[in-house]
């Protein structure tokens, strides 16, 4: 017969693995919603993806600004961001993920092919990079409480 250590040691297990399911889940849909900013800014895009963050969260987008709290988020993701992008497709890959309770770490490396709002007929070019990120569980619902973007070039 198991002992409660065991059955303890099975649910921790199973939150954790659950938890990484939802972290690859809440990246997966920042991806869509972000290329839904960059490409049909409004103000339910920018809605939809800061509500993927906590309320106290921050983003580092580099030479993009830092933006701290909700309203700033919205800011930057229904004006500032969209303002360079007129389509964008983002690929995230690779997750490193780490559970600890209602709390988790995380990187990522993406690809973002993008076109630029200038000139009309600019062309498309890709980014790469790399996510670091922090989560916070509020109300049982994964969300993005830090995120830095490490931008890249071959």
């Amino acid at each position: 017969m198991p002992s409660s250590n065991d059955a303890d040691d099975l649910l921790s297990r199973l939150d954790r693995l659950e938890s990484v399911e939802a972290l690859r889940a809440l990246k997966a849909r920042y991806a869509v919603l972000a290329d839904r900013c960059l490409g049909a800014p409004s103000h339910a895009n920018a809605l939809a993806l800061a509500d993927l963050f906590t309320d106290d969260a921050a983003a580092d987008y580099g030479p993009f600004g830092v933006f701290s709290g909700k309203e700033e988020l919205l800011r930057a993701f229904a004006e500032v961001l969209p303002a360079g992008t007129r389509w964008s497709a983002h690929h995230v890959v690779n997750p490193v993920l780490s559970v600890q309770g209602d709390t988790a770490e995380g990187t990522w490396c993406f690809l973002v092919h993008r076109i630029p709002r200038d000139p009309p007929d600019a062309a498309r070019a890709t980014v790469f990079g790399g996510y670091e990120e922090k989560y916070r569980r509020v109300g049982g619902v994964w969300k993005i409480a830090s995120l830095v973007v490490r931008y890249s070039m071959p």
